[in-house]
């Protein structure tokens, strides 16, 4: 299954080489992109495309520092839903939760991850097994997560520590006046540590109905993303039918051009089956549903197909160990 990446993300690199005074559009043409792509908001690009793309770029620009730089480029839309997601969240560790779940959406060739550290917060850029392994990768993507954390929290952020998986270039201190912090050189992780005063703080840009809008579209959008997967095919027919109340592994089956024995086999041979699949799609879509108030119980459990309310509060205790009604009081 090829990889790919939000097209509308690589208008950042588009404005950078055209503020160095080049033409963008030969750049991207002969990487094999599209620029018409960048202004869709539906539109993908294979990883290896961009890939090439930052590789022509790199011969072009001759400055090890320009994934920083290009940072000032930044604006929530080329990032999609996830960045209106972002700028909507209660606190910082609530946008970083967000990063980490819906990351593919922006691109499928990264991984964050969070721990917990005595100095804060620390987010691991996981580019170890990633086709993207420049000095300039690592920098964006710490650079743009910086950003955006200033974005929301304001211009005076600065993280407790810095660490990069490259060698220190000759531009450095663009670097370091860009974070505003110590930064660890040849470290083993590409990482940035934002202290608890400031990750858990409640933020002045906080808007819980409309970051859990972006949630639901989001969830929604990554499972498309994933359809070369058996599973994530599976997982997406599943939630275009759960109102109908009639999802079946005779309708999913059908979708998919397979017999029902062929489907099962298939899914045995993954380690799982058709009723695992179904209960992981309804749990993962029930706890989004809860989290937006507007949303009542009966809405709910006719959204994830239940003929009655009873049977989706059932359902919910099995999955989670509590009622829906408790779930959702525990959340205040």
């Amino acid at each position: 299954m090829q990889l790919t990446h939000f097209a509308p993300a690589t208008n950042m690199l588009w404005r950078h080489i055209e503020s160095c005074g080049h033409d963008p559009e030969p750049v991207f043409r002969k990487a094999g992109i599209n620029p018409a792509l960048l202004n869709k908001s539906d539109a993908r690009i294979n990883i290896e495309h961009v890939d090439e793309l930052w590789r022509l770029t790199v011969d072009l620009l001759d400055d090890p520092c320009f994934g920083i730089k290009m940072t000032d480029n930044w604006h929530p839309s080329f990032v999609g839903a996830l960045g209106y997601a972002w700028c909507a969240s209660s606190s910082l560790r609530t946008a970083f939760n967000r990063v980490v779940r819906y990351i593919h959406v922006v691109t499928e060739d990264l991984n964050i991850r969070l721990s917990d550290t005595p100095d804060g917060l620390k987010v691991i850029a996981d580019l170890e097994h990633s086709i993207f392994t420049l000095p300039q990768h690592h920098d964006v993507v710490l650079g743009v997560l910086m950003h955006m954390c200033r974005f929301n929290y304001g211009d005076d952020l600065h993280p407790a520590e810095v660490q990069l998986a490259h060698t220190k270039p000759r531009c450095s201190s663009i670097i370091e006046d860009f974070f505003q912090a110590p930064v660890t050189y040849d470290a083993p992780e590409t990482s940035l540590t934002i202290a608890r005063e400031y990750i858990d703080s409640e933020l002045a840009s906080s808007n819980k109905q409309l970051a859990l809008l972006h949630d639901e579209f989001l969830m929604k959008y990554l499972v498309e993303i994933k359809k070369g997967d058996l599973v994530q095919q599976i997982q997406s027919v599943i939630i275009e039918n759960l109102p109908s109340g009639k999802v079946t592994d005779n309708l999913i089956a059908k979708e998919l051009n397979l017999s029902e024995r062929s489907l099962q086999r298939k899914l045995h041979e993954k380690g799982t089956s058709f009723r695992h699949v179904l209960d992981e799609v309804r749990k993962m879509a029930a706890i989004q549903y809860i989290k937006n108030p507007v949303n009542t119980m009966s809405d709910i459990a006719f959204l994830l197909g239940f003929s009655e309310q009873s049977a989706f509060s059932r359902a919910f205790k099995k999955w989670t160990g509590t009622s829906p009604v408790k779930y959702r009081k525990s959340l205040d």
